[in-house]
């Protein structure tokens, strides 16, 4: 079950991008880095570093970390 908060995943990475000058773009270039091989090969996920990267439709759709489960 989802928690119901009235603040979107929308606005908690624009403030990440803008009041704490994180480069998105830079994260985004990251992760395709990461996981370019595995997509381009049809893969549905990859498990790097303790991380797993979830991929739908040719994209890369989540990511969880080490004992994450989700």
């Amino acid at each position: 079950m989802h928690d119901l908060h009235p603040v979107t995943d929308h606005a908690v990475l624009r403030y990440m991008e803008r009041v704490l000058d994180i480069d998105v773009s830079a994260v985004r270039n990251l992760i395709h880095a990461e996981t370019e091989t595995a997509l381009t090969a049809g893969a549905t996920g990859l498990l790097r570093n303790d991380v797993r990267y979830v991929f739908a439709n040719g994209k890369v759709v989540t990511v969880i970390s080490g004992g994450a489960h989700g």
